[in-house]
């Protein structure tokens, strides 16, 4: 089930997940890149999560440790290819 955006792994995990107790700080304005790795430090979906946010660029807010500004760059770099490099 992919409810509000949120991917199964999150709800389905018996860790206790910040995104899940506080959804509201990873959805705040200005949140800086800084901030989001803070928000996601230690968290065991950091990755599994970035990945599923790189997929979607509808989705907005701090997503495996990373901004949406950040994942909007990552697109980028990725669309360009190794020839860019």
């Amino acid at each position: 089930m992919l409810a509000l955006g949120i991917p199964p792994f999150v709800w389905e995990a018996r860790e206790r997940l910040l995104c899940r107790d506080d959804p509201e700080a990873f959805f705040a304005e200005g949140v800086r890149p800084r901030q989001a790795r803070a928000l996601c430090a230690g968290c065991v979906y950091v990755d599994p999560c970035a990945a599923f946010a790189l997929e979607r660029p509808e989705l907005a807010g701090v997503w495996g440790g990373l901004t949406q500004r950040e994942r909007q760059a990552l697109r980028r770099g990725s669309e360009e290819g190794p020839a860019a490099a």
